[in-house]
């Protein structure tokens, strides 16, 4: 928290604040023989998973969920569970098809998981303390809004129908705003937000300023705690606005120069970028440590996967990048 808001630190933090993948790889869930799917729908064994995360890593902080489907679900979307622990949860289906479809329930927070996710948090806290910073996850307005109606839809609506892109972003907006204050109330230090779907990589930066920008700048407004923002891919172009943004940190990717970013982003905390799809998974423990070492020395402020933990990654991976701060 002090290097966040900028206090003086011995060392660079190793964590796993934000990104879209989360910490519950197999080598965890076979190590306290806690599995996921069903680690994503008890509150138990998705505290149990997220608190082994660190102590058989050495990352430092606690991560949940480890999904990316709570709001759409709980929003009315069917989603596919896949029966390995190495599955990843997809939205199914996406049955919004204009903005007077989706309504804000009454009971968000009582709905299908999201007293999952927040139990966990009561019961990480109560089990830690205040030792380790939590970390919780709130998806982000245009990545939500495209999980409601389907992204290629909501990519066309940028263009053929922007009124109905801005209104299922104004509708989502304030799902996430009172999701997100509900983890701070159970016990969630930082809350991030991930919109990888803003991404240049599917969006121009012109869009990214109009449809976007201004939903984020309201979520962080409205949040009243520490927040990061991750987006996928070669955010470069949108750093800007990023930070523009008023979130406390960025987190991106290991495709985004952060030497070119760094001045840039003034008192934002710049948070990555070892890469989560290929290093981490398929590099050796070297191969890890020579990535970390670049970046710590482009100026990273926390070092952490680029966009979280994919399920395979092995553990020896994930301790050889923790190691290297600590040398």
């Amino acid at each position: 928290m002090t290097a966040l808001f900028g206090g003086a630190v011995d060392r660079v933090p190793v964590t796993s604040l934000a990104g879209c993948g989360g910490t519950a790889t197999v080598d965890v869930q076979d190590a306290v023989d806690t599995h996921c799917p069903e680690a994503h729908k008890d509150a138990e064994k998705m505290a149990r998973l997220a608190i082994a995360s660190h102590e058989l890593t050495g990352i430092e902080n606690i991560r949940v969920p480890f999904d990316f489907v709570v709001e759409p679900e709980a929003l009315g979307c069917e989603i596919r569970w896949g029966a390995s622990p190495q599955s990843v949860p997809a939205v199914r289906t996406h049955p919004f098809e204009k903005p007077e479809d989706l309504r804000m329930p009454e009971n968000l927070l009582e709905m299908d998981r999201i007293p999952v996710v927040l139990e966990a948090i009561r019961i990480i806290r109560k089990e830690v303390g205040d030792s380790l910073p939590i970390s919780s996850l709130a998806l982000g307005p245009f990545t939500l809004a495209g999980e409601l109606a389907g992204v290629e839809k909501l990519l066309i609506w940028t263009v053929r129908k922007p009124v109905y892109v801005k209104e299922f972003v104004a509708l989502v907006t304030d799902v996430i705003v009172e999701y997100a204050k509900a983890q701070y109330r159970a016990g969630s230090d930082i809350v991030q937000v991930s919109d990888p779907t803003a991404s240049p990589e599917l969006i121009s930066p012109a869009a990214f300023k109009q449809f976007v920008k201004p939903a984020l700048t309201k979520i962080a407004e409205s949040l009243g705690g520490p927040r990061l923002l991750h987006i996928c891919g070669r955010a470069e172009m949108i750093t800007p606005d990023m930070v523009e943004t008023d979130f406390d940190g960025i987190s991106i990717d290991e495709v985004v120069d952060v030497a070119k970013i760094r001045p840039l982003v003034g008192d934002v905390k710049i948070l990555g970028n070892v890469s989560s799809k290929s290093t981490l998974v398929f590099g050796s423990a070297e191969d890890v440590k020579k990535e970390a070492r670049n970046a710590l020395e482009s100026g990273v402020d926390f070092l952490e996967p680029g966009c979280g933990f994919s399920p395979i990654t092995p553990i020896d991976n994930i301790r050889a990048m923790v190691q290297v701060v600590k040398e």
